[in-house]
């Protein structure tokens, strides 16, 4: 940012310079229109001319960037928000997944038990 503005002041200076040593009035004639100026004078507005038109140029392309950039932002947003939920629905898959292992593990483990007391109760009954 320091060397952009020390930049700066340094063609301003330029500028300068070149407007006190081209003081010479010079006639201008465009078309019908015509005048008399200095050179430095001409030429600076003629400079303006150029960056106005320069700038206006541009401008469409810029505007088209920004609603681009503009669209894909809400769009990262949506699909952010899509990934969120995804993401819940996954969560409470697990959950769902994990509760019905559990419900599995508890019935095989209560089915063993069960086994297992079944010989022994026949045990007894046969003594």
């Amino acid at each position: 940012m320091q060397i952009l503005l020390i930049f700066s002041f340094i063609i301003a200076f330029v500028a300068i310079i070149f407007a006190i040593q081209n003081t010479e009035v010079m006639p201008i004639r465009f078309m019908i229109w015509q005048s008399e100026g200095s050179l430095a004078l001409i030429l600076f507005i003629f400079l303006v001319a150029g960056a106005l038109i320069s700038y206006l140029a541009t401008t469409p392309g810029q505007i088209k960037r920004r609603m681009a950039i503009s669209n894909q932002r809400k769009r990262i947003s949506e699909v952010e928000g899509q990934l969120a939920s995804t993401q819940e629905e996954l969560q409470q898959a697990q959950g769902q997944l994990k509760a019905i292992d559990q419900q599995k593990e508890a019935e095989l483990a209560s089915t063993s038990n069960d086994s297992a007391a079944a010989p022994e109760s026949e045990e007894g009954t046969a003594a």
